[in-house]
């Protein structure tokens, strides 16, 4: 997967990168990177422009997130052309204590102003802006007066006329780079071939970059095509589909226009299937009434076109439908990808009937005109004489579609201008311009994206191999078996795999996720998100060390939430005998405990040990007997060696104890200082005790 014009990411120094993991368990509360993480942090702090193809749920926020949290002055700048992404990240940045915000249409002009100063004064470490933002006068004046760190461009194929959702609004931000004093740049995306990811590249003007392909593999998505009839026989497939539901799980069904959602969202209600609807024809409020609902789990079921979705950071979406065939592998597998964000498993199923393919032809020829109609249309404002001419005018037939996609072409090539529903031709002269091949080579695109699209509908082989091949990823298998046509269906939609006393617990977590959600109005995945409360739900930590242990349980949250969520788990953890005290000696002092080989334990390290189990760390517990940190690690390492501390996750993670594996070269750890020195910052001298004991038993081997 090579992109032109650029090179591929260096590997990361382990100790350079000793501050972003410090960040990334402190802030975000994760014990390690994600793959491709590494890679584009790394580039990103040594200022280099980087461009990161990352599938959805792959961690992309966190690239630009930890590097605004390390940079010492300066803003990082997030252009974003999702509202509600923004929210929802701002949300849940706040919520771990970072300074962050949004200024976009939904902000009022007071609330911008503050901001603003707040930009100058330098409060704030990330600013969410949709891309029309740096048209604003007052807005760029704020950016000049204070440094700006870093770029961040998410939904970067947007900027590309070969993406699935290319947005006009994306096209001058490769000019926007010198006007806020040319900071580096980070382009993110989950969705680009090859040819996109060279069309990035150009029009950011990114200089010597970083690409970084992490792959397109969802390995935790089912992926099926149902083949039907007809539409009625669709529609109740969908249905049955949909009563294996869980009861608390959520689903998003696509549908291709806004009658097709209608017609759905009735035919399930009478189904007795709860469902709402979402399409641009609502009213705004309706329409933001049901994104908030569903975000908050009020509402299970959404049956959408592809409005519904763009920017809803929701992770635990278990279905999505397509009730209509998609015009491209990238919008299908964009959608798609909306279910299973947190890496649970979840379905992804396409009902696909042979006659689906008309609709999306009939919307190519709408978006992408026969050159002949553009020559007529500019030629019909030309004949006005550069008068204004209401579109409608300009209509021969019911297609007003087509005749503003035609305007758009002869805007986009400085022919015409366009206010509103009036349009105007700008050179008399100009038809000669216009770029009749390029035109007829969007349209061909769009049509071979489309049979792209028939030709996984119509698979018999692996659809994941399909995918991953549209993508130019080479690193997929022939058979995934985790696909319809690698695998016998399913009979329900895929569960935790959870006894019935975890799930239990699991629900009275959610209860407890939603009174804190509640209270500071925000979604509940911005509290915990379901991965993280199914984890407490599994280990149902007893202290505030081993709360911190899981994963996604930040400092500032824990700080926040953790008791709430600890006498839950605490309640429910088996009860753990403390560990055994030695009996007294009948001429004083104790008899040595004996570890499972028999052999003494010192007692000083047998009340390391109590202390332990009680819930302290090693800080905690060297103030409290007046030793070292070192020492008390020490203690530690002693109980791993006996096999009586199995567990080292409270002082090493398992990305630290890889590092000090790789630098051991597989060998025996000796003396400390050699592993010291090649690691630097990144590894303690406690957690090099702890972890020379527990790699160096039998087990340990690798």
């Amino acid at each position: 997967m090579t992109t032109s014009g650029s090179t591929p990411p260096p590997v990361p120094d382990p100790r350079a990168l000793a501050p972003a993991r410090k960040v990334l368990r402190e802030v975000f509360g994760y014990p390690e990177f994600r793959p491709g993480q590494p890679e584009v942090i790394a580039a990103v702090l040594k200022g280099r422009d980087t461009l990161a193809v990352m599938p959805t749920g792959g961690g992309k926020s966190v690239c630009y997130q930890i590097p605004a949290l390390l940079f010492e002055s300066g803003v990082t700048v997030v252009v974003s052309p999702l509202l509600a992404l923004m929210k929802d990240q701002v949300d849940a940045l706040r919520q771990a204590g970072v300074a962050a915000a949004a200024i976009n249409s939904t902000v009022s002009a007071e609330d911008q102003a503050a901001l603003r100063q707040d930009v100058v004064a330098g409060k704030l470490q990330l600013l969410y802006v949709a891309p029309e933002r740096f048209g604003d006068g007052a807005f760029m004046a704020a950016l000049r007066s204070t440094k700006v760190a870093l770029l961040a461009i998410d939904e970067a194929h947007c900027i590309s006329q070969w993406g699935h959702d290319f947005r006009p609004s994306y096209r001058d931000l490769g000019g926007v780079r010198p006007k806020l004093g040319n900071p580096p740049i980070v382009a993110l995306t989950a969705t680009a071939d090859p040819r996109v990811r060279d069309d990035i590249l150009v029009r950011l003007n990114l200089r010597d970059p970083v690409v970084h392909v992490a792959g397109f593999d969802r390995p935790n998505l089912r992926f099926d095509v149902v083949r039907v009839r007809n539409q009625k026989e669709k529609a109740e497939a969908m249905a049955e589909k949909l009563k294996t539901l869980k009861k608390d799980d959520s689903a998003i069904i696509y549908c291709g226009t806004r009658k097709k959602v209608e017609d759905l969202t009735d035919f399930l209600q009478r189904q007795r299937i709860k469902a709402a609807r979402y399409h641009a024809g609502m009213e705004d409020a309706d329409r933001r009434r049901i994104q908030d609902a569903f975000a908050r789990d009020s509402v299970r079921v959404i049956v959408a076109t592809n409005a519904f979705g763009m920017g809803i950071d929701k992770p635990d979406v278990r279905m999505v439908l397509h009730h209509d065939l998609p015009d491209s592998l990238e919008s299908y597998y964009q959608e798609a990808g909306r279910a299973g964000r947190d890496g649970d498993p979840a379905e992804c199923v396409l009902y696909y009937a042979t006659r689906d393919r008309g609709l999306r032809e009939f919307f190519i020829d709408l978006e992408h005109p026969e050159p002949a109609t553009v020559v007529d249309v500019y030629r019909a404002l030309v004949s006005r004489q550069g008068e204004r001419t209401h579109i409608r005018d300009l209509m021969t037939e019911e297609d007003e579609s087509g005749i503003n996609a035609a305007i758009a072409a002869l805007v986009e090539s400085g022919l015409a201008g366009r206010q509103g529903q009036m349009a105007w031709a700008v050179r008399p002269d100009g038809e000669d311009d216009i770029d009749l091949a390029g035109l007829e080579e969007h349209r061909a695109h769009a049509y071979a994206k489309l049979d792209a699209m028939q030709r996984y509908a119509e698979s018999m082989t692996c659809l994941r191999a399909r995918i991953l091949a549209y993508f130019g990823d080479e690193n997929g298998a022939a058979a995934c078996g985790n696909c319809g046509p690698c695998v016998a269906p399913v009979a329900a939609s895929a569960g935790s795999g959870d006894d019935e006393d975890t799930e239990r617990l699991f629900n009275a977590l959610r209860a407890v996720r939603r009174r804190f959600a509640d209270d500071a109005n925000v979604p509940p995945y911005v509290i915990f998100a379901d991965t993280v409360l199914r984890e407490m739900a599994r280990k149902r930590p007893r202290t505030r060390i081993e709360m911190l242990a899981v994963a996604g349980v930040g400092q500032v949250k824990y700080e926040r939430y953790g008791e709430a969520f600890l006498a839950v788990t605490k309640a429910a953890a088996p009860v753990v005998a403390p560990a055994p005290v030695s009996p007294p000696r009948p001429g004083g002092g104790r008899v040595a405990y004996r570890d499972r080989k028999s052999a003494a334990i010192p007692e000083t390290v047998q009340r390391t040990w109590e202390l332990h189990r009680s819930g302290l760390g090693i800080e905690e517990i060297a103030a409290q007997r007046g030793f070292s940190r070192s020492t008390i690690a020490n203690h530690i390492a002693d109980l791993v060696t006996r096999g009586e501390i199995t567990d080292v996750s409270p002082w090493i993670d398992a990305a630290t104890l890889a590092l000090v594996r790789r630098a051991a070269n597989g060998q025996a750890i000796g003396a400390l200082g050699v592993i010291k020195e090649a690691l630097g910052e990144s590894v303690t001298y406690e957690q090099l005790h702890i972890a020379r004991a527990y790699l160096s038993r039998p087990a340990a081997a690798p």
